[in-house]
């Protein structure tokens, strides 16, 4: 069984939505987007 960490968080913000993004910590992994989220408190 392979252990995998989270290498890299990426989060674009703006006024109103949120990009999310990662990748994870192995050669050659693809970043995963895990789309937008709205800019306030009770979505994060």
């Amino acid at each position: 069984m392979t252990k995998h960490n989270i290498l890299f968080i990426s989060l674009d913000i703006h006024k109103i939505l949120t990009e999310v993004a990662y990748i994870e910590d192995q050669r050659g992994a693809k970043p995963i987007h895990l789309g937008k989220i709205l800019s306030n408190k009770a979505a994060f």
